[in-house]
């Protein structure tokens, strides 16, 4: 399957430094200095197609998020360690680092999809109290984060209420299963992937690490 490739121990480390950055890039420089929600532009459901998993569409803005917020992440991460990453260096097996990261969040987009597919299944809806949750989540999003961020992804509002949505549904479904089995999940999307083409699209291919979200200067 093209792209989606990495391994488990990737994936632990990335989700990992996410955490890390969720925390950092909220309160980095660079947010609305008005204290008012930032807009960019908007790329609505009906625009270009970035990745074909199976018979589901996956949007470019749906795509920049995951892509960009990972970006951000490990730049965060080598910059705690005093360093910026050299995005065209080698990661391992001749595979440089933005390959490498782009195919784990591919891998993660494709899982979060198959999750999600089986939320009927499961039975799985959010509540009020849950879909509140997510609205205020949409506004952090708008009023903390780093505007560099915000400009590379340039998500609208309902898209990203959307995004935020099928995350957490394709978290509880994957809770869910997990205590049915704890292998479940991991069996489960290791059968959709065999039974499902993926095909990243130029429009995902045009997503580049070439330009920092986060540099050793942001930090001095």
């Amino acid at each position: 399957m093209a792209y989606v490739q990495k391994g488990r121990k990737m994936k632990r480390i990335f989700k990992i430094l996410l955490l890390m950055v969720l925390l950092i890039c909220l309160t980095a420089c660079g947010s609305d200095k008005s204290g008012n929600q930032v807009e960019t532009a908007t790329l609505s459901p009906d625009k270009a197609v970035a990745i074909h998993a199976g018979d589901i569409n996956v949007y470019l803005d749906e795509a920049k998020y995951y892509a960009y917020t990972a970006q951000a992440t490990y730049e965060t991460y080598f910059i705690t360690e005093g360093k910026e990453i050299d995005w065209d260096s080698e990661m391992q097996d001749a595979i440089s680092w933005q390959q490498g990261v782009k195919s784990t969040v591919l891998d993660d987009i494709c899982r979060r999809e198959c999750m999600y597919g089986l939320a009927e299944e499961y039975n799985v809806s959010l509540t009020e109290e849950q879909q509140e949750e997510i609205n205020a989540k949409v506004d952090a999003y708008y009023s903390r984060s780093n505007e560099k961020l915000l400009s590379k992804i340039g998500v609208g509002r309902e898209r990203l209420k959307f995004i935020f949505e099928k995350e957490e549904i394709a978290k509880r479904v994957e809770e869910i299963m997990a205590t049915v089995d704890e292998n479940l999940p991991d069996e489960t999307y290791e059968k959709w992937k065999s039974g499902n083409t993926v095909t990243a699209e130029e429009q995902w291919k045009s997503i580049t690490f070439n330009e920092p979200i986060f540099t050793l200067e942001d930090i001095q």
